[in-house]
């Protein structure tokens, strides 16, 4: 059994503080790093140090190479991660003494995902195998319902929440993750009772 992951892969720029900037204001960091990050990439090293097949889908610019290599480093399949003429998406993390931050992303390369390289990432798997999904790259919906058609189960980590695009995917999906705040807007939109008891199977 194999998952595929259409995920975000991210470059994580960390900067420590000593208090997050007001507007206007410019701050010396007192140090700074980068590592790798990305709601789907961290879902694909999870699976893989959790033992499972994880085969990434996704997209870096030339300056994320060397991320691509710290997936592989995980034991994640990077064979249909594209590298496109772009910058690698990022994110600039602020982080003050009390472990406050604040988050700017750019998304760049994980919004310009391309049906036809997602179509050649799914020629190998099984009825049976998993397809993994969540709101940072596009293409998600294309993904849910291709992923549907082959036999996958497919599961949706609905973040970001964006209530109009989880109602999209709700009929190509097998299992959908939400925290108690995210079910109460689908149940919203959808009109029907809010449960608030979880459910776990």
């Amino acid at each position: 059994m194999a998952i595929y992951n259409l995920g975000s892969i991210n470059i994580d720029h960390f900067y420590k503080v000593p208090h997050l900037p007001e507007p206007g204001e410019t701050l010396a960091a007192s140090s700074y790093s980068t590592g790798l990050g990305g709601k789907g990439a961290n879902q694909s090293v999870a699976a893989s140090c959790a033992g499972s097949e994880i085969r990434h889908i996704g997209a870096v610019g030339a300056d994320g190479t060397w991320i691509v290599d710290k997936l592989q480093g995980f034991g994640v399949n990077t064979a249909n991660i594209a590298t496109l003429d772009m910058p690698t998406a990022h994110a600039i993390i602020n982080v003050d003494p009390a472990g406050e931050n604040a988050i700017v992303i750019f998304s760049s390369a994980n919004v310009m995902q391309d049906k036809s390289r997602i179509k050649a990432a799914f020629a190998d798997s099984a009825s049976g195998d998993f397809c993994i999904l969540q709101n940072e790259t596009d293409l998600v919906r294309f993904t849910a319902e291709l992923a549907k058609s082959k036999g996958l189960r497919v599961v949706y980590s609905a973040a970001p929440f964006e209530a109009q695009a989880v109602e999209a995917i709700l009929p190509f999906i097998n299992m959908l993750v939400m925290n108690e705040g995210e079910a109460e807007q689908l149940s919203s939109r959808l009109g029907i009772s809010s449960c608030r008891k979880p459910r776990f199977w």
